[in-house]
């Protein structure tokens, strides 16, 4: 790679390197099959049924304050804005 800085404990970026092989003329090589490489899903811890409970907990609180949320805003309508101080601006200020 001839712009790009390369770090010495990393590993080269691969868009990279094939960018700069294009620019050479050679020829990419294909992709390996994805049946080489090995299944990680059995490596995914599986929530427990007191997450799952508390999740759905959660999820129920969440829906009831967004719905009286919404039932309020249908009722009251939206927020009044704040009134903010107006401070007169002289040229003299400036």
């Amino acid at each position: 790679m001839t712009s790009a800085k390369k770090l010495p404990d990393s590993l080269p970026d691969n868009r990279m390197v094939e960018r700069e092989q294009r620019r050479q003329g050679a020829r990419i090589a294909k992709p390996r099959e994805l049946s080489n490489f090995p299944d990680l899903a059995a490596n995914v811890l599986a929530p427990s049924e007191e997450e799952l409970e508390k999740l759905r907990a959660d999820l129920e609180t969440e829906r009831e304050v967004r719905n009286r949320r919404i039932e309020r805003f249908i009722k009251e309508g939206p927020l009044k804005p704040v009134p903010r101080a107006v401070i007169p601006v002289s040229e003299n200020d400036l």
